[in-house]
């Protein structure tokens, strides 16, 4: 019992301090060998987890191993190299100017035109998420849209807000459009062509919902009329044409391949890092090609050509993007998740809400919706995940499957409650704040939680009614 409540007391600490970090101390800053770096703070909460773990002698080194390695319905290693895979990909897309001429594309389709403006914007975020990655959207996407509204003279609120929203709301659509759906997804064995056929029409009625409800809200700011700004050719956006081509081919036959990858036998971190590995050995050829041809003083022109806007090497510029520290971020999760399995917390949880829930469909469905989403904004929806995987596992038969989509839907949509409730929030407000332009919590909750609610509703609703029809 003593062991238990210590394991307990551990998790609330180690969630409290990654809290913290993220709201007061989000990086850390510090020099070595007169170079000034700068890192991520989260994760060290979530590694306190298994320090604290190993301390107190409740779990063996041999344990923290196994927690590592994960077991049959758990496995961070295979979940990890996915979600690093696909971002691999994403960011290369991102070096190469797709994304800049996608941003750009939106901003000239809009003209003066603030609504125009605010539903490419939405379009344009909405499809590029469902094929990428959310955070790598919002990444991107943040610094085109703050300027473009500071420089044409409108409130940047709506557009942002926007931006954030649809793409923690369109990620649901693919089971790579988000880390949390990676891990639900793969720790119950749902394949990438099943997960879309149950989740494309709740992330539509998400989607749509969601744009009205911005709409409504912003409707006085979003029909002004905005200054023109001259933002040139798209086109010149993209700085390696060749990279962009090879870049979506991969994509493209990256989400095929998983789409069929149980008929192939097939895991689908296993495909998507066969697409990530050629993409590399592409990438690491162009630039050994740059290489000899810089040497070769004849074909210096040539050189130029090839190289024409990208400035230094795309393999080291493309790997220092990865967000590397979700990697000890969620491997620390794991292990202190494995901790509360081996000690039967999670499971005494997973009893004790299905008895209280019982087998109702419904009540199921709304109770772990809406319980994962607001979950999240305590946890962060990446832990709030692996924690749900041992409860969702007390649920048998078919139940398992649609309880699993629930909770997936809370860990996209409960992103847009808080601006803790996912990775991409911290990010989000990182960038802004390095533009001095910050939106408060509460801010931030006012817009959140109306529009998260009703579109929670919606989506949750949607997919009872597909259990309805065609069960």
């Amino acid at each position: 019992m003593n062991h238990i409540l210590i394991l307990l007391l551990i998790f609330l600490i180690s969630t409290a301090l990654t809290i913290f970090l993220i709201l007061k101390k989000p990086t850390f800053n510090f020099k070595l060998a007169n170079k000034e770096y700068q890192i991520e703070s989260y994760f060290f909460g979530a590694m306190l987890g298994p320090i604290l773990i190993i301390l107190f002698k409740l779990l063996k080194l041999i344990d923290l191993e196994t927690g590592i390695k994960g077991t049959a319905q758990l496995q961070p290693l295979g979940i990890l190299i996915l979600f690093l895979s696909m971002v691999f990909i994403s960011i290369f897309l991102d070096i190469t100017g797709f994304f800049e001429y996608c941003a750009k594309m939106a901003l000239k389709i809009s003209k003066k035109s603030g609504l125009k403006l605010f539903i490419s914007l939405y379009v344009i975020v909405s499809i590029l998420t469902i094929f990428t990655s959310n955070d790598i959207v919002i990444l991107t996407f943040t610094p085109f849209v703050y300027y473009f509204t500071k420089n044409a003279r409108i409130n940047p609120l709506p557009f942002l807000i926007a931006e954030f929203f649809a793409a923690n709301t369109w990620s649901m659509m693919l089971f790579i459009g988000n880390p949390t759906n990676i891990l639900l997804a793969t720790a119950f064995n749902i394949s990438f062509d099943n997960y879309l056929k149950w989740m494309f029409l709740p992330t539509i009625f998400a989607g749509i919902t969601n744009f009205l409800l911005l709409y409504f809200i912003f409707k006085k700011e979003i029909n002004k009329e905005i200054q023109e700004i001259d933002i040139g050719n798209p086109k010149d956006a993209i700085k390696d044409k060749l990279g962009v081509f090879v870049g979506l081919v991969s994509l493209f036959f990256c989400i095929v391949v998983l789409a069929f990858s149980q008929l192939l036998g097939l895991k689908t971190w296993v495909v998507s890092v066969i697409f990530a590995s050629v993409l590399l050995g592409f990438i690491v050829v162009r630039d050994l090609i740059k290489i000899i041809l810089k040497k070769n003083k004849e074909k210096e022109q040539i050189h130029k050509n090839l190289d024409k806007h990208i400035k230094e090497s795309i393999t080291k510029e493309t790997l220092n993007k990865i967000p590397w520290s979700v990697v000890p971020f969620v491997l620390s999760l794991f292990i202190t998740v494995y901790a509360l399995n081996v000690y039967g917390i999670t499971k005494i949880i997973g009893n004790y809400i299905t008895s209280l829930i019982g087998s109702n469909i419904f009540y199921n469905i709304f109770a772990f919706g809406f319980g994962s989403a607001f979950v999240a904004n305590i946890l962060n929806n990446i832990p709030m995940s692996v924690a749900f995987v041992p409860i969702i596992s007390t649920i048998s038969g078919s139940l398992q499957f649609f309880v699993t989509l629930a909770v997936i839907v809370g860990s996209n949509l409960g992103a847009n409650i808080t601006p803790i409730g996912a990775l991409a929030g911290i990010m989000w407000l990182g960038i802004l704040k390095s533009k001095d332009f910050s939106i408060s919590f509460l801010t931030f909750i006012k817009y959140g939680f109306i529009v998260t609610i009703v579109t929670l509703f919606v989506t949750l609703l949607t997919l009872f009614l597909e259990i309805m029809i065609f069960v």
